[in-house]
């Protein structure tokens, strides 16, 4: 059978065990004489119920629900799990019977990252450099990606017949542009006060005092997630947190934002503390358990994907820098208990481009061919099947290019680091800088990442819809502009 009658036969099932017979058969009856008399044999030969419910189970196993989580400035280095000093016992355990990507890029800045989560595009294509350098609509706002590209992570999934959502921070644009069914938009002004939420909730403006924002959110997820249906769901997540604020009650400094404070027992003390980064992440941890514990409690555990990562390095660290992989390097971690093994570390290497190739292929789907998509998909890895990962990840932000392989990285400076099987960045030394080796095999290698490079262009600072953002935001920019080192032995 194929997915869609395989759909009519469990709704009608269902119907059996719900209706009394008459109405039953007359349903049957009413969608297909030939499936009635299927279900007369059927039952003549004493099919058991419980058969059915088993082939009913392998078959929404094989449709996970999805739910990507995206986190707001942090780095690996932030977690306990990758070197760092935060515990984040949920995480943890996710991590533990799943797996976290050691080596996973997004971009050094929230916008651009985005673009890439949301087109599977690098920049070059997308044309998302930065988050003023853009291609702007008539409000001289960024122009929705939705818009400029026909197949998006929303519209893809809603077209493998998904129920999809977007729950959280938006910064690409109107979201209806992205072929999302239902969505919960943060509504944040210059001034943000998490301790009270203010939602768009699918076209709807919804004010709700004394709770927290990221309650809220989470609360609409719980919601979604619990409605009746036959379809998977898949659910786009970006999260505030931890991102810096302006404080609510001193607009002239910016800090981490007032989140709820837990014990030490990890139970919310009914107060609020603010200008703790570390709270923001133990928070981030609770809300996430919760979630978790929702998935059990309602059966849904077993067949659902949780994906977590964040979106650029941390504020004071590795956002918009340039230096060896702080910008773009970023925690990713897979939990999907009915499905992906027991992992852990994992060197694999993925950036964001690879995320719609995977959600498409977990969705048993296939990309469009009359498209491009830049990445690779790590279905596989999930699903315990034969994986062949990726050589090398791309990473772009201004006019800098960043590019890797497990062992080797060129950074946004044009500087050439050999890192071995370190992934600790923050520690001196811990790469071996040979930007200005004379060493053959470091030249050779160099030569080789530069002709992938070559496959993936500098920005063009003459394009007529950007070059006045790029003289404004960058070739202008005396603190900001940097020209990236060549080597002597390049063309």
């Amino acid at each position: 059978m194929n997915r869609i009658s395989i759909r009519k036969w469990v709704r009608l099932i269902h119907s059996f065990t719900s209706m009394n017979g008459r109405v039953f058969w007359r349903s049957l009856m009413g969608k297909s004489l030939a499936l009635a008399v299927f279900v007369l044999a059927a039952l003549a030969f004493s099919v058991p119920l419980t058969t059915l419910n088993a082939q009913t189970s392998r078959f929404t196993k094989e449709r996970p629900n999805i739910i990507f989580i995206l986190a707001d400035d942090i780095s690996p280095r932030d977690y306990a799990l990758y070197g760092g000093h935060t515990p984040s016992p949920t995480l943890d355990r996710m991590a533990e019977q799943g797996l976290y990507f050691e080596t996973a890029w997004a971009t050094p800045r929230c916008i651009p990252t985005r673009a890439m989560l949301l087109t599977g595009k690098y920049a070059f294509r997308s044309r998302v450099f930065e988050n003023q350098i853009y291609p702007r609509g008539e409000d001289r706002r960024i122009k929705p990606l939705g818009e400029r590209f026909p197949h998006t992570l929303g519209s893809l999934m809603t077209e493998n017949e998904y129920r999809t959502a977007f729950i959280g921070k938006i910064q690409t644009g109107d979201v209806k542009s992205y072929g999302f069914e239902r969505w919960c938009v943060v509504q944040q002004g210059e001034i943000f006060d998490m301790r009270v939420a203010e939602n768009d909730v699918d076209g709807e403006i919804v004010l709700e005092e004394g709770v927290h924002s990221t309650d809220s959110i989470f609360d609409y997820l719980e919601d979604f997630i619990s409605e009746e249906s036959e379809e998977p769901w898949f659910v786009y997540m970006p999260l505030n947190l931890p991102h810096w604020v302006r404080n609510p009650d001193n607009p002239k400094k910016w800090g981490p934002p007032w989140v709820p404070e837990l014990d030490e027992n990890w139970k919310k003390t009914g107060k609020f503390v603010q200008n703790d980064f570390e709270a923001c992440i133990r928070y981030i941890d609770y809300k996430i358990d919760g979630f978790l514990e929702h998935l059990k409690a309602t059966g849904q555990l077993e067949n659902t994907i949780v994906m977590y990562a964040g979106d650029n390095g941390s504020s004071g660290y590795g956002k918009s820098q340039p230096d060896t992989e702080k910008g773009p390097r970023v925690p990713f971690v897979v939990y999907a208990p009915g499905y992906l093994s027991p992992t852990g570390a994992c060197d694999d290497l993925v950036d964001f481009t690879d995320v719609i190739p995977t959600c498409v292929e977990l969705a048993g789907g296939t990309l469009p061919s009359d498209d491009v998509f830049d990445g690779h998909s790590f279905a596989p890895l999930i699903l315990g099947q034969p994986f062949d990962g990726r050589e090398w990840i791309f990473s772009q932000w201004f006019g800098l290019r960043w590019l890797r392989t497990k062992e080797w990285l060129i950074d946004g400076r044009g500087h050439f680091y050999h890192t071995g099987n370190n992934r600790n960045e923050w520690v001196p030394g811990a790469y071996q800088d040979l930007t200005k080796s004379k060493d053959e095999r470091a030249i050779a290698v160099r030569k080789d990442l530069e002709r992938i490079l070559e496959k993936m262009p500098a920005p063009d600072y003459e394009d007529p819809e950007l070059s006045s953002q790029w003289r404004r935001q960058w070739l202008n920019k005396k603190d900001r502009y940097l020209e990236p080192y060549v080597p002597p032995y390049l063309p």
